[in-house]
């Protein structure tokens, strides 16, 4: 197999285009998908349903609760946490986090330390614990 350069005096690819376009579309066709986790190697998640009690009515409750959560556990715990907000009902001040299930415990600990957002009183109750999303969202509607 002999390969020549493209000479920008004569213009031509000579012998080498045909092998490297050969070459590319046969790793393409190598490439293959990358393999899902098992069921038993994912994180298990948990979903904490959470009752908000206010004086007054706070705008973006969810993402201060988050944060709050984070500064109260410290930049490691809370990236390993995986905190998230799923859903947030403000007719009823409720809200669901999703969270790793080995940091629930600390979750519901600084969900109740948090006593004031934006300088105003809040208190912050944990309703339900699940690992299911519908039967949380259940919770918050009643």
């Amino acid at each position: 197999m002999t390969f020549s350069f493209k000479s920008e005096a004569r213009g031509d690819f000579g012998i080498c285009a045909i092998p490297v376009l050969a070459f590319y579309q046969k790793n393409k066709m190598n490439q293959k998908k990358q393999k899902t986790l098992l069921p038993t190697l994912k994180e298990r998640q948990r979903y904490v349903v959470y009752e908000l009690k206010a004086d007054k009515k706070i705008n973006h409750v969810w993402d201060k609760i988050i944060e709050e959560c984070n500064n109260l556990l410290g930049v490691f715990e809370a990236g390993k946490a995986g905190i998230m907000n799923v859903v947030y009902n403000e007719k009823n001040n409720k809200g669901i986090i999703r969270v790793n299930n080995k940091y629930v415990d600390k979750i519901k600990v600084c969900l109740g330390m948090i006593i004031s957002i934006e300088n105003i009183n809040v208190n912050i109750n944990c309703i339900y614990v699940s690992g299911m999303i519908n039967k949380a969202k259940d919770k918050i509607i009643n």
